[in-house]
Parts: structure tokens; C-alpha cells; sequence
């Protein structure tokens, strides 16, 4: 819209009128008709009382998912919806039937508003369509120490002064997705597990129940394991999440896209030291591709970033949280370097011992090096262990994990903690590795 500019010929009267029909323009055009979306409308129904309106939509779709109440989301859903999306509303009710949720519901939280697509706002020829920041607050009961929040894309109509539901459906033109709970991929089995003094819980699908009763029989034993390992400075619980589609683990992996992996851990960012929604997610090739032994192992790593979140900077070099993680998953079983770790046995016995640490990208990538990368990463452990104790691993993770490293810190850390530096670290860690590959002890 082009600026008003001045005119002598314009009468008071005049001028009232073009207010007027601007007033009205504004009102019922999209704000950026040039750009292929809507903006969110300027109508008599301003910014507060919108909120106000939405706020009381979340909390009567929140009420009729936990009662499972089809007439309540059926009144909830606008009439441009997509006929489709009253369907999957009613059987996440269902789904969510019964489980022990503590906490349940949506909000809208702040940051820049999304836009509608123009189609779409068009389409609905609703008095007004929002899609305000919403995120899903959840927590399974008594497992997790405090919610966690999930981002919703959400859309929103108006026909005269009631709110309704549009969609949840992703926004990828905008950056903005729709988390999807294990209750929005089918029916959901849960089973807890006393760990110690506390409780932990296994999620997943009756199509997985003999994976999820092995989990369950194991983690008492892992979660004191790593314990005795780490120490008491964690809640010794956990929420362990088994997904049976590719789709569901990414999503529950918070949209880690690699699925030739057995399992991933992932958890909010530490505010305050309090470590909200932790989650051990397992794949759904997990059931048949671990054996007894490396569930064992697996579970076990899984639980050591479990328990060492709070200390752990986002930053931390991988060698150091995947080898820690490893030498805690591995502790005990008994097995052989060999056995553990093959792939690097074979590179030193044929090209000499490593003389660098893995990096970070190394532990992304597929096939020998990534292999390399994670047993590399475990013998690094292993060696410190071996040579200076449990303990002075412990401290040598608490300072690199502490934050970003480069090669000057790496070097102090390495000094303050055994006594020498990067170089010489280097050299007696090779020269362990070469030791154990040779079969030497």
C-alpha cells in the first residue's frame, strides 16, 4: 500500500471517509499481499483478548484429549479442517487414555509469529487465522523430575468470537514442526520400573512388548552400575522410549535423521543444574539387532550421558562423552580389547598406533570411521583408566566436558589433570593401544 501523502484538495470529510475504507483494507487484507502469506489480521478482537481466546482453546483441547472426550474434540475442530485431522485427534485421546502423565497441555509461548500460507487463510474464509507459537508441555509421572516442552504448528481460525482448531500439520516453509509424542503412533504400553529409591519407565507399543519387558529386567542392574561408576550426583532414573517406525525415532529423537543407530539420548538444556526431558530412544531395528551382551552395553552408555548431563557442556569433544560413555557401557563384561574394539585392533596392527584424537565429525560418519571413531574413543578411556584410575577419568571428563575445547585448552586440561601434556599423552596412549592390539597386557 502506497503512502498517503498530502493534498490541499482533501476535505475533513473526505479524509474521514479514506480513514475509513483504510481502516476496513487493512482489516480484511493479508498484510503482505506480495508474498505469498497471510499476516495475522488487524480486527476489533486485538492482541490480548486473541490470547486469551487461544489460551482457552489449548485448555479445552487439553481437557478433552485427557478425558478422551470425541464430542468435545469434535466441537474443538474448525469446519475448513482437514476431514482427516478430527480422525487422528480422537485416536490420540485414545492412545493417551491412562497413562501417567503428570503433566499434560498446550501453551502458547513466545517468539516471532508464523505466517499463514495466503491459500490456506483464503480457503478457510474464517473472520481471522492465527498460528501462534505453541508448544506441548508433558511429563510422565514420577519418572521425570520436571516437564518438558515440545513445539506445536499450529493453526487457528475465528468465526465471529469462537476459536477452533485448524491443523498441527508441519510448516517447513517456516521452520516450524509439529513434535509427535509416542501416543500420536499408536496405542502406547508402559511399564515402570523401580530403580533403587526411585522410578523409571519404559514407553512403547505392544509390538515391542518383549523388547520393552527385556529393558525393563535390565535397567535396575544398569542403573546401579553406572552409579557405582559416576557417582550418586544423578536422579538414578530414566525414561526409556521404544519407537516402532523410523518416523516415530526421529521424532522422538528430537530430529536426529540418521536410523542405523540402536539408540540416541537426548534431554532439554540445563538450566539451574535441573536436567529435564531426558529420553533414551531406542530404533526400531533395536529389538532385533542387539543381542543379550550389547543391550547391556548399550543401555548402560545410554544411562552414563543420562547421568552425566548436568556436568556436560554442549560444546564437550565427542572422544571424550562417547569414550566415557563407552568404557561405562563395556565396564565389566568381561570382553577383550579385540572383542570391543576390532576395527581400530586391526588399523594399528597393520599402519601403527593413532597419534590424534577422533573428531567430532568422525563419530557422523558411516562405515571403519566412525567405527574407528567410537572405539578410538573408548580406548582413550580405557587407557586412562588403566593407568591412573577410575577417578582420574572421572576428572579428566569434568574438565573437558566442562566446554569448547582447542588445542590449548585440551593440553592444559591434559597437565592439570595427569601431569603432562597433549604430546606426550598422544605418544603413551598409542603406544597402550599398540600393546593391547598385539595382545599384550
Amino acid at each position: 500500500m502506497a503512502l498517503l501523502r498530502r493534498s490541499p484538495l482533501l476535505t475533513v470529510r473526505a479524509l474521514a471517509a479514506l480513514a475509513l475504507v483504510l481502516s476496513v483494507l487493512v482489516a480484511c487484507s493479508p498484510s503482505t499481499p506480495d508474498d505469498g502469506v497471510s499476516g495475522v489480521p488487524t480486527t476489533t478482537v486485538g492482541p490480548d483478548a486473541r490470547t486469551v481466546g487461544v489460551t482457552a482453546l489449548l485448555d479445552s483441547w487439553t481437557a478433552a484429549l485427557r478425558s478422551d472426550d470425541e464430542a468435545a474434540l469434535r466441537e474443538l475442530i474448525d469446519s475448513g479442517a482437514d476431514p482427516g485431522f478430527a480422525d487422528r485427534e480422537i485416536a490420540r485421546a485414545q492412545a493417551l487414555r491412562g497413562l501417567p502423565l503428570s503433566d499434560f497441555g498446550y501453551e502458547i509461548t513466545p517468539g516471532p509469529e508464523t505466517p499463514v500460507p495466503v491459500d490456506r487463510a483464503d480457503a478457510l474464509a474464517a473472520t481471522e487465522v492465527w498460528a501462534p507459537n505453541v508448544a506441548l508441555r508433558y511429563a510422565w509421572a514420577d519418572a521425570d523430575i520436571g516437564s518438558t516442552s515440545r513445539d506445536i504448528a499450529l493453526v487457528v481460525a475465528r468465526r465471529g468470537d469462537t476459536w477452533r482448531l485448524v491443523s498441527d500439520a508441519d510448516l517447513p516453509q517456516y521452520g516450524r514442526t509439529t513434535w509427535r509424542g509416542p501416543w500420536d503412533f499408536g496405542p502406547v504400553v508402559t511399564e515402570r520400573v523401580a530403580t533403587g529409591s526411585t522410578t523409571s519407565l519404559v514407553v512403547g507399543h505392544e509390538a515391542q512388548r518383549a523388547f520393552i519387558d527385556d529393558l525393563a529386567a535390565e535397567l535396575p542392574s544398569a542403573v546401579a552400575a553406572v552409579t557405582e561408576f559416576a557417582g550418586l550426583g544423578w536422579s538414578r532414573r530414566a525414561v526409556l522410549t521404544v519407537t516402532g517406525s523410523d518416523a516415530e525415532f526421529i521424532s522422538a529423537a528430537n530430529g536426529f535423521t540418521s536410523t542405523d543407530v540402536a539408540a540416541s539420548t537426548i534431554a532439554d538444556p540445563v538450566r539451574g543444574g535441573l536436567v529435564t526431558g531426558q529420553r533414551i530412544v531406542f530404533g526400531p531395528t533395536a529389538p532385533d539387532r542387539l543381542t543379550d551382551s550389547t543391550r547391556r552395553t548399550v543401555l548402560r552408555h545410554e544411562l552414563t550421558h543420562v547421568a552425566m548431563r548436568a556436568v556436560t557442556g554442549e560444546d564437550a569433544p565427542l572422544w571424550m562423552l562417547e569414550g566415557f560413555a563407552d568404557y561405562s557401557g563395556y565396564r565389566g563384561s568381561g570382553l577383550s580389547f579385540e572383542e570391543i574394539a576390532p576395527t581400530l585392533a586391526a588399523v594399528v596392527r597393520a599402519a601403527g598406533p593413532p597419534r590424534v584424537l577422533p573428531e567430532d565429525s568422525d563419530f557422523a560418519a558411516g562405515g571403519s570411521r566412525g567405527s574407528i571413531a567410537y572405539e578410538s574413543a573408548w580406548s582413550v578411556a580405557s587407557f586412562v583408566a588403566d593407568r591412573f584410575g577410575e577417578p582420574v577419568l572421572r576428572q579428566l571428563y569434568d574438565r573437558f566436558a566442562a566446554g569448547p575445547t582447542d588445542p590449548t585448552v585440551t593440553d592444559s586440561v591434559f597437565s592439570a589433570t595427569l601431569g603432562f601434556g597433549t604430546v606426550d599423552f598422544l605418544a603413551q596412549w598409542g603406544q597402550w593401544v599398540a600393546e593391547q592390539a598385539a595382545g599384550q597386557s
